[in-house]
């Protein structure tokens, strides 16, 4: 093995993944399974090596909203249904105010009440002021002690003035925007109608999604990802891609890596990771990326495809000519047995999970050495999830 290589070439080895194309069910159409020779994977096999990355991806919304009930406030009525279109500004829900208008009237008549407090303190103040005039001694300080006490009374009384007047000004100011509006033309996507009040900001998001409404924007999709955190950093942000479609390998659309989101995972259910470690039982976490479309004519929201990140081949010499060496993430990794693993393999013209045995590892080019149960004529499938033992395989 040649140790001088450069990083960027065994990243770019990482992501070999076949000759004819990464395992791939054509469910939709029945033609089967994509196989892999191990002897083109080692490249002793002739042909024309590819190098890309692929991953699973979905289509979704390039803008969502999602609406927080405020803090104490329920829905008295709704103006929407779900799969409705929105513009910006059209109500879409009235909150339920009549609790906050009597609140309103009572804190009108305290702030009344206040006044009238205040008035009163004033004119026994202007007494006191009166009455120590011309005293002298015990007298004078008894009246300067009242004085200083009915000043503090009245500075508290003030006090309590501009709290109660900021309360009404709150209170109209929820009573004013009891009607909600959509924030931009969209669709609503969905209604939770069973959601408790967030007391969050208005429009929220996050991870756990306790929003009561969500409207995604219309006419403008973009496509989410998911890439493990060993081969995060081999993704570029404005790096070209192209968007396949599971149904017909030939429909493709064309785009680029708009984000890169490491600061939030992503459960690992539909998205799984192409191109990358496939051991269902690592605690490997998983990070969104979103890729920004050329076009989105003929797709669909939620509708599954590939994302395929191409480079040019940078292969010389095959590495390995001998023995039997498999990409490490067309392997299934034993959690109990570090020497054994799994993979998808063909027999009889169906997809067979197969044991092997693992021998040495090849760090740069993250290739296993397997010294039982595979040979270089066998052709193996990528465990993308969605390939099930006993699948045909595509002839």
């Amino acid at each position: 093995m040649n140790t001088k290589r450069a990083p960027f070439l065994a990243v770019l080895m990482i992501c070999v993944l076949a000759l004819s194309g990464c395992s791939q069910k054509q469910a939709a159409d029945g033609e089967g399974v994509y196989v892999t020779s191990v002897a083109e994977m080692m490249g002793i096999g002739g042909g024309e090596m590819g190098v890309f990355q692929r991953y699973a991806g979905v289509v979704e919304a390039q803008q969502t909203i999602k609406i927080n009930l405020e803090s104490g406030r329920t829905v008295k009525e709704r103006y929407v249904e779900i799969d409705d279109e929105v513009k910006a500004g059209d109500p879409i829900f009235l909150y339920d105010s009549d609790d906050l208008k009597l609140s309103l009237e009572q804190k009108n008549l305290e702030l009344e009440r206040i006044i009238n407090s205040i008035e009163t303190q004033k004119g026994q103040i202007a007494e006191l002021e009166k009455q120590a005039k011309g005293t002298s001694g015990d007298t004078l300080l008894q009246y300067t002690l009242q004085i200083q006490q009915a000043t503090a009374d009245l500075k508290q009384s003030e006090y309590e003035k501009q709290v109660k007047e900021q309360e009404i000004v709150n209170t109209q100011k929820q009573i004013d925007e009891s009607i909600v509006v959509a924030p931009i033309d969209g669709i609503v996507l969905t209604i939770n109608e069973n959601t408790s009040s967030s007391g969050g900001d208005y429009y929220g998001g996050g991870m756990t999604d306790n929003s009561y409404m969500t409207i995604i924007k219309a006419g403008s999709y973009r496509i989410k990802g998911t890439v493990n955190e060993q081969n995060v950093y081999q993704l570029m942000v404005g790096t070209p891609v192209t968007i396949r479609s599971r149904v017909d390998n030939s429909v493709v659309w064309t785009g680029y890596i708009e984000e890169i989101d490491t600061n939030n995972t992503v459960s690992d259910q539909n998205n799984n990771y192409y191109g990358g470690y496939m051991d269902p039982m690592t605690q490997s976490s998983k990070y969104p990326f979103y890729v920004a479309l050329d076009s989105f004519d003929g797709l669909m929201m939620g509708q599954h495809v590939y994302i395929e990140i191409s480079g040019e081949s940078t292969m010389g010499a095959p590495t390995h000519t001998d023995g039997v060496w498999v990409y490490e993430f067309y392997l299934e990794m034993d959690p109990e047995d570090p020497q054994t693993a799994y993979v998808l393999a063909e027999k009889n013209g169906k997809i067979e999970r197969r044991q092997v045995t693992l021998g040495e590892y090849d760090s740069e080019m993250t290739m296993y050495e397997i010294t039982d149960g595979l040979t270089q004529e066998d052709r193996i499938a990528f465990p993308d999830g969605i390939v099930q033992e006993g699948d045909p395989v595509l002839k």
